[in-house]
């Protein structure tokens, strides 16, 4: 079953994935940047988080589960 345009971009993965650029951008367009052990925590925090929710999603699509509502 196939999710609607809209459907997909309120998910979790995809606004994490916004935030994360929108917190790049303004990292590295701002005069005074944060920390680069800082930055890298966020962002990887958020990418690690991303690439699970994914994995998980995929092996749930691998054993025939039905999609969350």
């Amino acid at each position: 079953m196939q999710r609607s345009f809209w459907t997909r971009l309120k998910s979790r993965k995809f606004l994490l994935a916004l935030a994360n650029f929108i917190f790049v951008a303004v990292n590295e367009l701002s005069g005074t940047p944060i920390d680069r052990e800082a930055y890298y925590a966020v962002t990887g925090g958020i990418i690690a988080f991303v690439l699970g929710e994914s994995y998980v999603d995929g092996q749930g699509v691998g054993l025939g589960e039905t999609e969350k509502p």
